[in-house]
């Protein structure tokens, strides 16, 4: 048996960068989620260069309706919302409709069983197991990038942070 040592270390900026996508993407998921009847997320990559996309089911979307969400995705970043981890049972996660919002995806549940859920106080509530800000205020701005069409109902929205 071989007793090497690992040493690990955590790339601070890239996490806190990674951190920012994730919370902006969270927002961005609350409004669409609002705004265009409970639309499900079908698939999120974040990027080492400060993009990241989020794909939607929403066949029926205005292109241009989403474009309208930049100004108050940024309101709500500025705003400086609370984000917190709760943790709910499997009778708690039933009960509470629209906290699970990938169409794929199950929600990872910790060793008690339990759910993680990040909550944007006053804005929303879902399940994620990712890296978060403790405040909105903490992420620089964001841009809509680009949305685009992808098959018959997944819409892919682009975003970006403005540095």
């Amino acid at each position: 048996v071989s007793a090497e040592k690992v040493v690990a270390q955590v790339d601070r900026e890239f996490r806190f960068m990674m951190s920012q996508l994730h919370t902006g993407l969270h927002i961005l998921n609350a409004l669409v989620y609002q705004r265009f009847e409970g639309a499900l997320v079908t698939g999120v990559q974040m990027a080492a260069d400060g993009t990241a996309r989020i794909d939607f089911d929403l066949p029926e979307a205005d292109n241009n309706d989403l474009r309208r969400l930049e100004p108050e995705l940024n309101t709500l970043i500025s705003d400086g919302l609370q984000v917190n981890a709760v943790y709910l049972d499997a009778a708690e996660l039933a009960r509470e409709p629209g906290v699970v919002r990938s169409r794929s995806v199950a929600p990872p549940s910790q060793d008690d069983g339990t759910t993680r859920i990040i909550e944007i106080v006053g804005l929303d509530r879902q399940a994620c197991g990712g890296t978060h800000l403790s405040k909105t205020s903490q992420s620089a701005p964001l841009r809509i990038l680009k949305i685009e069409n992808k098959g018959q109902h997944n819409r892919r929205i682009r975003i970006g942070l403005v540095r």
